[in-house]
């Protein structure tokens, strides 16, 4: 049963999505929840326990030396307070005090003139110096005051930090170790979905071994085996269709000659163009065949590469106009022929059901632009998947009668793919067909 709890959906759209993070929130969060607890619970009451009996002992010495007033002499009392108790005491004669405005604000103050009021049943005006270290505590006696200068350290936990210092150091040193150990751990996985991305865009990551916990090490072992079945796949049919290919060029070669040495009539020349037909069709099936190459990549002009392409794919009563979005040439590191080959077939096919195609070039921040429209019949929107698949030609929306083997944009899809990058199908501006190709940039 899925709970659905409005918190936990705002709580998954700011989580972060990498593993390394994830693992290191798991790690982190409850240290930084039980340290937050044990700082609050314990640290807090340690504090006011220490400071309460720190200062209920020198509420003691206070009326142990208020109670000698009677039978000692001030000098005698001053100098044994000072001398046992470091305490300094000064004597004020017929003066008074106001205790009005005496707020406690601090913890020894509340403490302190909390501890006296109940064991020595007096009012008494208390101010804390943590600057000096000192804490000042007046008490009237009768028509006269007397004054304590009494150390903060004898009131007050003055070294309770180090138990602070001394967690947050060792929090710093697990945290340390945990995240050098996890970063070994995240590696391989790290390692192994560079490989898979790799293999995707047609690319191979040499000397790549198994390593890291033993379920990283069998999804590894797991993924090695499954790239060897697709590239032995992949190998087959590129022979099977290179050797079909191959095996029926002869056999329409001769056809073709026998068909030109006979009289030229209509029959001959539509026979001609069916063999013309075959032959290009086999050479589509042999491109779908090595759709993934080999091919390195290398820094390629786009802007060069598609006036290339125009050159080379003048055709009368066709007219291609090539817009760049700006003047600043494009580089991007990709493969050339295989982009090429890409262009060229999206080109085709534009010419193959418009006479106008328009192609802009343009970029951003991330990724690279290539729109090629054309003003032809156009594919319906719920065609525009079945357009992309292999071996589909649309009945409703293009020519049937135009020569074609329905491979052109499936084709130039995995070329794209392999590029790691996407192509996607709309209408255009003209009427016609929009083909819009998104070639990332690598930094």
């Amino acid at each position: 049963m899925k709970i659905d709890i409005p918190i936990f959906k705002k709580l998954k759209k700011i989580s972060p999505n990498g593993l390394y993070t994830r693992s290191l929130i798991i790690i982190i969060a409850p240290i930084v929840v039980l340290q937050a607890i044990l700082t609050f619970v314990f640290l807090e009451r340690h504090w006011q326990l220490v400071t309460k009996k720190l200062s209920s002992s020198v509420v003691s010495e206070i009326g142990m030396i208020i109670k000698m007033q009677k039978e000692t002499d001030q000098e005698t009392i001053s100098s044994y307070a000072k001398e046992f108790y470091d305490i300094s005491i000064n004597y004020y004669s017929n003066q008074e005090i106001s205790l009005d405005n005496n707020i406690p604000k601090t913890i020894v103050e509340r403490t302190l003139v909390r501890e006296i009021g109940e064991r020595l049943d007096t009012k008494t005006w208390v101010q804390d110096f943590p600057e000096e270290k000192k804490v000042k505590v007046i008490i009237p006696l009768g028509s006269s005051i007397i004054e304590f200068l009494i150390p903060r350290r004898n009131v007050y936990a003055t070294n309770s930090h180090i138990f602070l210092v001394w967690m947050v150091i060792s929090s710093i040193l697990i945290l340390s170790i945990a995240i050098l150990f996890l970063r070994q751990q995240i590696k391989p996985i790290e390692k192994l979905a560079k490989a898979a991305e790799s293999f995707g865009m047609g690319k191979k990551i040499e000397n790549f071994k198994p390593s890291g916990a033993s379920e990283v090490r069998k999804a590894a072992d797991a993924y090695i085996k499954m790239q060897e079945r697709i590239e032995k796949f992949i190998e087959q049919r590129t022979l099977m269709l290179a050797g079909v290919s191959h095996d029926l060029r002869t056999p329409l070669t001769r056809i073709k000659l026998q068909l030109e040495m006979l009289s030229k009539n209509r029959e001959n020349e539509e026979l001609l163009k069916d063999v013309d037909e075959m032959q290009y069709m086999l050479e589509t099936y042999l491109d779908f065949s090595q759709t993934v190459s080999s091919e390195e990549s290398s820094l390629v002009n786009i802007n060069k590469l598609i006036e290339e392409v125009i050159d080379t794919s003048k055709d009368e009563n066709k007219f291609i106009i090539f817009k760049p979005l700006k003047k600043n040439e494009i580089n991007h590191k990709c493969k050339y022929i295989a982009l090429k080959r890409c262009i060229i077939n999206i080109i085709n096919n534009a010419k193959a059901y418009g006479d106008k195609i328009i192609i802009k070039l343009s970029e951003s921040d991330n990724e690279i632009n290539i729109n090629i429209e054309d003003n032809g019949p156009g594919i319906s929107e719920k065609d525009y998947e079945k357009a992309l698949k292999p071996f589909q030609r649309l009945d409703s929306s293009r020519n049937q009668n135009i020569a074609g083997s329905g491979l052109g944009l499936s084709i130039s899809q995995d070329i794209i793919k392999t590029l790691d990058g996407d192509l996607n199908l709309s209408k255009s501006e003209m009427g016609g067909l929009k083909v819009e190709i998104n070639l990332p940039k690598i930094s």
